[in-house]
C-alpha cells in the first residue's frame, strides 16, 4: 500500500481499497521487501554461483560418504555376527 498501513489493519469489508489512502489493493499482488528493493532483479554473481555449486557438490559427496560408511558398518556387523554364530 502507498500509505504503509499493515494488512492486519484492513477490515475484511474493504478487500479492494485501502481505508486510509484509497489505493487499489487488487491492481498489483503483494510483494516482499526484497522484491520492493529490487533484489530479485540483480544479475547473478559468477563467484556466488561457483560457491553455491561447490557447496552443493560437497554436500552430495558427504551424503554419499555417509551412505557408503553406513552400508560398510552394517555389512561388517552382519559378517561379525555370522562368524560368531558359526563359531558356536
Amino acid at each position: 500500500m502507498q500509505c504503509g498501513l499493515s494488512a492486519e489493519a484492513i477490515p475484511a469489508s474493504s478487500l479492494y481499497e485501502c481505508p486510509r489512502c484509497g489505493c487499489d489493493l487488487a491492481s498489483r499482488p503483494p510483494r516482499s521487501y526484497a522484491e520492493m528493493e529490487g533484489l530479485f532483479d540483480l544479475p547473478p554473481d559468477p563467484a556466488v554461483e561457483d560457491a553455491r555449486r561447490r557447496v552443493n557438490a560437497e554436500a552430495a559427496a558427504a551424503r554419499w560418504l555417509v551412505v557408503l560408511l553406513g552400508v560398510a558398518g552394517l555389512s561388517g556387523g552382519a559378517l561379525a555376527a555370522a562368524v560368531m554364530l558359526a563359531a558356536r
